[in-house]
């Protein structure tokens, strides 16, 4: 997430615009963003995971690490957005509402009170289902960059997790642009991460046991 937020977003708007073409029509594509997204967070996992959580090389490590990190975007994404919605549909309902819409211009006003009082309910919800695909997204994600490290093939561990990552996210982005309905769309993520943990779990016997026992390198790309 502090990858996306420090390095690739600033790039993607201030950067990507001024390239000659045809590098930001590619770069601001559906295939282009999503692959670039799984770039830099698995380059940030990697490096983290190389330079700060060197001796933290269990599966459970990994499942944390992958844990910590979709939870924190979850937070930042969808929790404070909820919790705003929360206490604006509270107003709504005490007869608060007219307080707050002084504060806003007509037109925002009428539009945010519209989007809450009009949503159903079970679409606030597909948001968290979203973010629970996320963070299984995530953790497999880690769980191959680990892997790679634990079996000296921290290329190959890394290359498949970007192409995992931005697979993931071309999915999402590719049905929403087809006007896909939001509902089988979530549908479609959430078979998706359930095959992530049929692997997720079939993963375990690849890493060490315990905190200090090693797992013997594999030939293969370093």
């Amino acid at each position: 997430m502090l990858a996306q937020v420090v390095t690739r977003m600033p790039l993607m708007a201030l950067v990507v615009p001024n390239l000659p073409e045809p590098w930001p029509s590619v770069l601001m594509s559906g295939p282009g963003a999503s692959f670039s997204a799984g770039l830099f967070e698995e380059t940030a996992r990697l490096l983290l995971m190389l330079w700060l959580l060197k001796h933290l090389r269990r599966w459970i490590d990994g499942v944390s690490f992958g844990l910590g990190h979709g939870g924190i975007e979850a937070v930042l994404l969808l929790g404070i957005a909820n919790v705003n919605n929360l206490v604006l549909g509270v107003l709504i309902n005490s007869g608060g509402w007219d307080a707050v819409a002084q504060t806003l211009p007509g037109e925002t006003a009428e539009q945010l009170r519209s989007a809450l009082v009009d949503t159903s309910p079970w679409m606030f919800l597909l948001g968290g289902v979203e973010r629970l695909a996320a963070i299984s997204l995530h953790i497999a994600c880690s769980l191959l960059v680990l892997a790679g490290i634990v079996h000296g093939r921290k290329l190959l561990g890394w290359v498949a997790a970007v192409l995992l990552h931005g697979s993931f996210n071309l999915v999402a982005v590719a049905m929403a642009g087809a006007g896909v309905n939001l509902v089988l769309v979530e549908a479609v993520l959430v078979a998706l991460a359930i095959g992530l943990w049929v692997a997720i779990v079939r993963s375990r016997p690849l890493f060490p046991q315990g905190p200090t026992s090693e797992v013997a390198p594999t030939p293969g790309v370093a």
